[in-house]
């Protein structure tokens, strides 16, 4: 029996303001079920970049659904944490493990 499995979203590489605006109508198009960010291959990712996935998260957790981030860059992994958010990240591994 396989267990069914949210789709994928496959991040970009510049996570930045030149495919913020396009990542964001991307995800608003998706919401209303499970989302999985696909996030290995982000090579920039800044404060803009943490706001619209912090956001995204919200908004999931108000609608009744979960994000993740599958695993993610060592540029997201640095933003987070240089943003203080890294307890966010480490939150979401506690809860998939």
């Amino acid at each position: 029996m396989s267990s069914h499995l949210p789709p994928v979203f496959v991040l970009p590489a510049r996570m930045d303001a030149s495919t913020l605006p396009g990542t964001h109508s991307d995800l608003a198009s998706r919401r209303g079920a499970d989302l999985d960010l696909e996030a290995s291959q982000v090579d920039r990712f800044g404060a803009q970049a943490l706001q619209l996935v912090l956001s995204a998260f919200a908004s999931w957790r108000e609608d009744g659904f979960r994000l993740r981030i599958l695993d993610p860059s060592e540029a997201v992994r640095t933003a987070f944490d240089q943003l203080g958010c890294a307890s966010v990240l480490d939150r979401q591994e506690e809860t998939a493990a």
